[in-house]
């Protein structure tokens, strides 16, 4: 799995037990702590799933990360076929 796709997954991971998984936001610190990427690359993952409509960003005091209806079909798919 690519490197941002993990990023993706990681985010889904932290939201899917939520009952709306596409409108809860995530604390960046929550993404840190479970990848061994730096932040650099984090944030460079983020930005591309943006571009590609997979999730979204707000920047508040602390930014808010969450998954797209569209992020959280591919998440979901791509779990599912891994699983297979």
């Amino acid at each position: 799995m690519r490197e941002k796709y993990q990023t993706l997954q990681t985010i889904y991971e932290l939201v899917k037990r939520d009952e709306h998984p596409a409108s809860c936001a995530v604390n960046p610190r929550e993404i840190i702590l479970r990848l061994d990427f730096g932040w650099d690359i984090i944030v460079s993952h983020l930005y591309e799933l943006k571009e590609e409509g997979l999730v979204d960003m707000l920047q508040l005091n602390i930014a808010q990360i969450s998954l797209t209806s569209k992020g959280l079909a591919y998440v979901t798919a791509a779990t599912a076929n891994a699983a297979a």
